[in-house]
């Protein structure tokens, strides 16, 4: 792999990290985004605030209309989002290289004097409650909050609220809880990356200069607990009329952060186990051999802002062999941990991880969200050139280690669909 660094600019000012990267995509400029601030920071009935706040910064600021800013991102192609995280509020942009200037003030205008119409509030509050109506018939949405609230104890960032603790929650939004929100984002804990069709030195020093009117904000995040429920098998099943699929979640939790020395160990043995593609084992057993299931998934879960999190394992199964398609899936969770860690196994799948993240830092968008990841976890720049070496080393042993971990009589079961007597 190249030497990625040398072609990135970066920039620290004031707490604020900034990156910038020249690539050969033409005429397009891709950038991610983000500071502290986020529904950690708050308490659990005001928890869906920052997702309201971030669907509604466009809707009219006290310079401008909704109208008057999306017409004007649309006159010149320019795509702006926003999104809401547990420490964090995130935003991304893509644009031509002549409107960078114009997004980025675009952006900062709606984080600093978004004013939050209340007939635009109302809009909000009915389409999110709608939304959450429907969500009590999504299976795997029901599944996997249950099984969140089977893994954590309810003190836990991860520890999933219920759909009526939201909805009350979204009914008891207020203009001022989302002005009031909106006033925690600033410069405080800022990470952007710029990639594109730039010039980086010019385009970071417009870019800091557009960033820096952003008030102080919001300057440290609350300390996570680690979790402190035992983990011993639960089975929760919910039963939803009229669906062809049941969707299962298995999982449990895991004792480190993304910190750990074990969490890239971590990383590949959910791969080796029901990664991406067709080469993982659950894959080509519960899926390809047994022709059980399309859908099945191993995932690395809740690591996001410094949490200890979980593996995961996602499937659906038809309901007439629900039964036969458990035991088989705990049968091959096993045989997997007790013989299929292999190092020729783990040599494979490292060539298809390193290979994966080259081709995605090929591309401005893959660039840009690497670059953001950085920031937000406080590694050197060097770490993407370092990181495919750091996935080659690790070893046999280190995937054992962390196997020894887990264990299919104590992982967790929630299940959502329609369920045969």
């Amino acid at each position: 792999m190249k030497n990625i660094t040398s072609s990135i600019t970066e920039l620290e000012h004031a707490g604020m990290r900034l990156f910038a990267a020249r690539t050969g995509t033409k005429d397009v400029v891709s950038m991610e985004g983000s500071m502290y601030g986020g529904w950690n920071m708050l308490p659990l009935t005001k928890s869906e605030v920052p997702e309201m706040v971030t669907e509604l910064f466009d809707a009219g600021t006290a310079k401008k209309s909704k109208d008057t800013i999306r017409e004007a991102l649309g006159a010149r192609g320019v795509s702006i989002s926003f999104s809401a995280g547990g420490d964090r509020t995130y935003f991304s942009a893509s644009c031509l290289p002549e409107d960078i200037s114009f997004a980025l003030q675009t952006i900062v205008e709606c984080l600093t004097e978004a004013t939050f119409p209340i007939t635009e509030i109302k809009s909000a509050k009915a389409r999110t409650l709608g939304d959450l109506i429907e969500e009590k018939s999504e299976t795997r949405s029901v599944a996997s909050t249950a099984l969140s609230r089977m893994l954590y104890d309810s003190e836990h960032v991860n520890f999933a609220e219920t759909i009526e603790e939201r909805k009350k929650s979204v009914a008891g939004i207020t203009r001022a809880d989302l002005l009031a929100f909106r006033k925690t984002l600033g410069q405080g804990g800022l990470i952007f990356s710029i990639t594109g069709d730039i010039s980086p030195e010019s385009t970071l020093k417009t870019a800091l200069k557009i960033l820096s009117k952003l008030p102080k904000g919001t300057t440290a995040v609350p300390e996570k607990h680690m979790n402190t429920k035992k983990q011993t098998f639960q089975t929760k099943t919910v039963h939803i009329t009229d669906k062809a699929n049941i969707d299962v979640y298995i999982g449990m939790t895991m004792p480190f952060t993304y910190e750990s020395k074990l969490y890239r160990p971590f990383m590949l043995l959910s791969e080796l186990l029901a990664g991406a593609g067709f080469t993982s084992h659950l894959v080509k057993t519960i899926r390809e051999r047994d022709g059980l299931t399309y859908t099945i998934r191993s995932i690395p879960s809740g690591f996001s802002d410094k949490a200890d999190g979980s593996l995961k394992v996602w499937a659906t199964f038809s309901p007439s062999i629900y039964e036969k398609s458990i035991a088989m899936l705990k049968k091959e969770i096993s045989n997997f941990l007790n013989q299929e860690i292999t190092l020729s196994n783990l040599r494979a799948r490292q060539v298809e991880m390193i290979g994966g993240y080259e081709v995605g830092l090929s591309t401005s968008r893959g660039l840009a969200s690497m670059l953001h990841k950085v920031g937000i976890e406080g590694k050197q720049l060097s770490y993407v050139d370092e990181y495919p070496e750091l996935i080659q080393a690790v070893t046999l042993e280190e995937l054992q280690e962390v196997a020894k971990l887990i264990s299919v009589d104590r992982m967790s079961l929630a299940a959502a669909g329609t369920f045969t007597k």
